[in-house]
C-alpha cells in the first residue's frame, strides 16, 4: 500500500515529506496490520517516523492511529494459529480498548461479535466502536477481508 504524508520542508513550505510503503506491518495469526500513522502528543511528528515505534494495539494516551487490517478467513475447522507476543495475541481474541474506533470495511466481509450479538459487515459498511466494549472480529468467508480504522485514545495525555 502506498502511503503519502504531507508536511513542511526545512524552509517551512508545504510539501510531500514521505511516500511509499508503511515501514510497520505486524503479522499476528489471522491478522495482518499495516500501521499507516501513529499520533503521539508527547512526540512531534517532525521527530521521525512515528509508525516505527514499538507496535501497540492502542495508540499512546491522547493520541490516535490510522491502520489497515487484513483478516484472513478462519480455517475450515475454526482453528486459528496464534503467533507473536501477548500484545499481538490479545488482538486475536475478544478484547477491548480504551479507544474510540472508526472502522470501515474496504473489501470482503467480516463478522463483528459483541457479547453474544453479532453483525456481518461488507464492503462499504462502517462501525463506531465505543471505548471499553469487548468485541471480536471473525472472517467466516472464503476470502480475506480488509478494514481501515482510526483509533483515538480515550486516555488523557500526561
Amino acid at each position: 500500500m502506498n502511503r503519502v504524508v504531507t508536511g513542511r520542508d526545512e524552509e517551512g513550505n508545504p510539501t510531500i515529506v514521505r511516500r511509499g510503503a508503511s515501514p510497520t506491518v505486524i503479522h499476528a495469526g489471522k491478522y495482518t496490520t499495516t500501521e499507516l500513522w501513529v499520533n503521539d502528543p508527547e512526540k512531534p511528528s517532525e521527530a521521525g517516523e512515528p509508525s516505527l515505534s514499538e507496535w501497540s494495539l492502542e495508540p499512546p494516551a491522547g493520541g490516535a492511529c490510522f491502520r489497515i487490517v487484513e483478516i484472513a478467513p478462519d480455517d475450515s475447522d475454526g482453528a486459528v494459529e496464534h503467533t507473536g507476543d501477548s500484545e499481538h495475541s490479545a488482538f486475536q481474541e475478544t478484547h477491548h480498548t480504551d479507544t474510540l474506533d472508526f472502522v470501515a470495511v474496504l473489501r470482503g466481509e467480516v463478522t463483528l461479535i459483541v457479547d453474544g450479538s453479532e453483525v456481518t459487515l461488507r464492503a462499504g459498511d462502517s462501525v463506531i466502536q465505543q471505548p471499553g466494549i469487548p468485541h471480536n472480529w471473525d472472517n467466516r468467508s472464503a476470502e480475506p477481508s480488509v478494514l481501515v480504522g482510526v483509533l483515538i485514545s480515550a486516555r488523557a495525555a500526561r
